[in-house]
């Protein structure tokens, strides 16, 4: 290579080495602008990359202070939703770094104990460097946001404390109503209370439930199991309360194996079940039918009650599953009015298990046809192995 050459190939290089630097330069000044505190780390936790909003979030100082230190070191975390332990892996040199995103509402605490407002917390891999990294950043929650997960709190502080009260109110009222001789207004008073206390104890126990499913993943617990043995021991229990609940397309699930937790599977039939059971015309059967598969990996569990009522639009269907929607039975003191919880607390548990439900109506006389679709996640080997596995793991 000639002089003239070498010369060229290195001015070259000098070029692309400024621009480099330039576009290093630019790239550090627009984190540095941004509103998010971010970092990356290595495997061992350690700060290779620091912005400005993370150091004033962390120490309070400047980006070079992080360099070198371990996420451990500059930061305390305190988880307030159901990724804790996700959250708190990132600083726990005994266990992998995470391989995958994932995200956690938490509080930042300074060294002196000091909480900072509800952070939402994001970490991902850095795909682009060859050895492995992870970006973690943290962003100040919107005031909707931190009023929701207040919310949350304050509800799961509330039903705790009231289980115990209301328990020992409605067992003295029940000791009461077997007192004989009671006056007719005496006694009418007590079935009044008995049912409103019923209520109360349906609602509670319902938003317990919603805002646990909401706040702690581990609430349901999915595994592989056999779909017909879970159907079968659902309606034989069922069917001594309701008669005309019928099982249909049993012979399909023979072989099929779901991703389920078979106790929040069998709740959340019973709550369509008390649905159906307070609007459906109780002339008319009650069907829980196999539909087949939907080729996706789902098979599709259908839900069917009838009533004398015409369909509504879809607009108040879809909001049949929000929380607190319901319909206005004549209360007698043995068939208590739901709080209106019942279709979201199934969705809610459906969704848990992984799968999705859907309402749909069609005309069907002398009224409505109500299907409530379940789509349940199949086990994606068949192998004879892991049925056996899901028959053992199946709960008595």
């Amino acid at each position: 290579m000639n002089s003239s050459a070498s010369s060229s190939s290195s001015s070259r290089d000098s070029e692309l080495i400024a621009q480099l630097r330039q576009s290093l330069g630019m790239l550090q000044v627009a984190f540095d602008a941004a509103s998010e505190a971010m970092v990356i780390v290595d495997l061992d936790r350690r700060i290779h990359w620091a912005n400005q909003a993370s150091a004033e979030l962390f120490v309070g100082g400047v980006p070079i202070q992080l360099v070198n230190q371990t996420l451990a070191d500059v930061l305390k975390l305190r988880p307030l939703d159901a990724h804790a332990k996700a959250a708190l892996q990132l600083l726990d040199p005994q266990l992998p770094l995470p391989r995958t995103s994932g995200e956690s509402r938490c509080q930042v605490l300074s060294p002196n104990g000091d909480e900072s407002q509800v952070q939402l917390l994001r970490w991902r891999p850095v795909e682009l460097i060859q050895s492995p990294f992870l970006l973690v950043s943290f962003r100040d929650l919107s005031p909707e946001e931190r009023a929701l997960v207040q919310q949350q709190r304050f509800m799961t502080d509330l039903t705790h404390e009231l289980r115990t009260p209301l328990a020992i109110v409605s067992g003295n009222l029940q000791r009461m109503a077997r007192l004989s001789d009671l006056p007719q207004a005496v006694s009418s008073r007590l079935t009044m209370a008995r049912e409103e206390m019923a209520r109360i104890q349906k609602l509670l126990g319902h938003l317990s439930l919603l805002t646990r499913l909401e706040v702690d993943a581990e609430v349901v617990s999915c595994g592989d199991h056999l779909l017909a043995p879970l159907l079968q021991r659902w309606h034989h229990a069922s069917q001594e309360l309701v008669p005309n609940l019928m099982l249909q397309g049993l012979e399909r699930a023979d072989h099929q194996v779901v991703q389920a937790d078979p106790r929040a599977l069998m709740l959340a039939l019973d709550q369509l079940l008390d649905n159906a059971c307070q609007h459906a015309d109780p002339s008319m059967p009650i069907e829980l039918s196999l539909a087949g598969e939907d080729g996706l990996g789902h098979c599709i569990l259908e839900f069917s009650s009838q009533s004398l009522d015409p369909p509504v639009s879809s607009e108040d269907l879809e909001r049949w599953s929000s929380p607190f929607f319901r319909g206005k039975p004549e209360r007698d003191g043995d068939k208590v009015e739901g709080p209106g919880l019942g279709l979201a607390l199934a969705r809610e548990l459906v969704r848990g298990c992984g799968g999705i439900l859907s309402l749909h109506q069609q005309p069907s006389l002398p009224g409505t046809r109500t299907i409530v679709r379940l789509l349940l996640k199949l086990r994606a080997s068949n192998a004879p192995g892991a049925v056996v596995a899901a028959v053992r793991t199946d709960p008595a």
